[in-house]
């Protein structure tokens, strides 16, 4: 118990330096403004919006597994509800530490929010997300006070879960609608979008369950292991159509002959690619997919960790894959003055924000274990 309690203490610790390294970072962008990050008139969106994008994302997949007791009504699945929906509010809370600070200052924080524009896909995935986070926050104090299932929480949990449907398409409308940039453009965008946003959600369900049971030796893995290889299951298929989608996407992509395309796959990808296929999706993507396809593998907690460990990395690399490709080939008078495809690496700054976002998730995570009770179920 003593190791336990120095192994906590260091925990904390840690992500307390994190937060201090956070908040200073976000007081220096706050005065100093996007200089501080590798951007330019070209290259606008960056490491911070793509954080965002997988962890709103992230968020809404953990909003829509909750949504199997909650709103579907299995019941065997109960006991993770609530985990479900307090790890749900932790990520979309450290998307947002992300997107604020991408921003660049608080008047723009400010501004998108209150000065609404109806037209825009993007006003509109900032509203939906505020909105199922105030949704998810009124859901788990119902839940946390014994209240799961009368007409109000009920109506909560059919409200978050429609929003979790919504917002991950309206993420990937953001980009799709973007006509001028024709490696975004596209209803599939949306689709993608929901896809991957469920399979990373249930890859962090996952691996957080593994590591939390494994350091606090509570025995409730070993009870609930059957329940977690059904999730495991959900896991492999959602990870099976993320393939097919990606394969039907580089089968488009490899038949088109718009220069856009071509530069697309000359694009200077952060792992390099073989045959035409980038290595974050290949070692993101299709390898835990074929782990996965492997029942000695996807019935150990081992191979559930690293399978979940490989989809959260890859992701996160396909998100930004797409958000920086698309961006790659100057367009307009831009291509007058810059190189036929730009190359990008985050700076010192955009490195500091995600490790801030992360430790805002992860502190909220391990406040939550202890203090908010969220193994509890329904009596």
């Amino acid at each position: 118990m003593s190791e336990k309690k120095g192994l906590y203490g260091i925990w904390l610790v840690v992500l307390g330096i994190a937060i201090l390294i956070g908040l200073y970072t976000a007081l220096k962008i706050f005065i100093q403004g996007h200089g501080l990050f590798n951007t330019n008139d070209v290259i606008i969106w960056s490491l911070p919006l793509g954080v965002y994008i997988f962890l709103a994302l992230t968020s809404s997949g953990l909003t829509l597994l909750a949504g199997v007791p909650l709103v579907l009504m299995v019941k065997k699945y109960e006991p993770f509800a609530k985990r479900l929906v307090f790890l749900a509010i932790a990520t979309l809370l450290g998307a947002f530490v992300a997107i604020g600070l991408e921003l660049g200052s608080v008047e723009n924080m400010f501004w998108i929010l209150f000065s609404p524009n109806f037209s825009s896909p993007i006003w509109w995935m900032g509203f939906i997300y505020s909105v199922e986070l105030l949704v998810l926050i009124v859901k788990f104090w119902r839940m946390h006070k014994g209240d799961w299932h009368s007409g109000f929480s009920n109506a909560l949990g059919v409200i978050s879960f429609l929003l979790a449907l919504i917002a991950p398409l309206m993420i990937g409308s953001v980009f799709g609608i973007t006509e001028s940039r024709v490696t975004y453009f596209g209803s599939m965008m949306s689709v993608y979008s929901l896809v991957l946003g469920l399979l990373s959600g249930t890859a962090l369900f996952l691996l957080y369950s593994t590591i939390f049971h494994r350091v606090t030796g509570n025995g409730a893995v070993e009870r609930q292991t059957p329940l977690y290889n059904e999730f495991t299951v959900i896991f492999a298929y959602v990870a099976g159509i993320a393939v097919v989608l990606s394969l039907v996407k580089f089968a488009i992509e490899s038949a088109s002959t718009v220069p856009e395309f071509l530069v697309y796959h000359k694009f200077e990808h952060a792992f390099g690619a073989w045959q035409g296929f980038h290595f974050e999706v290949l070692l993101g993507l299709f390898l835990p997919f074929v782990l996965l396809l492997i029942p000695s593998v996807r019935k150990s907690m081992g191979g559930k960790a690293v399978t979940s460990a490989l989809i959260l990395v890859g992701t996160l690399m396909m998100h930004m894959e797409i958000l920086l490709a698309g961006q790659s080939h100057p367009v307009g008078p831009k291509a007058e003055q810059y190189p036929a495809f730009i190359s990008y690496f985050p700076s010192i700054w955009e490195w500091l924000v995600f490790v801030f976002a992360l430790a805002v998730m992860l502190l909220l995570y391990t406040l939550g274990e202890r203090y908010l009770k969220l193994a509890e179920a329904p009596q």
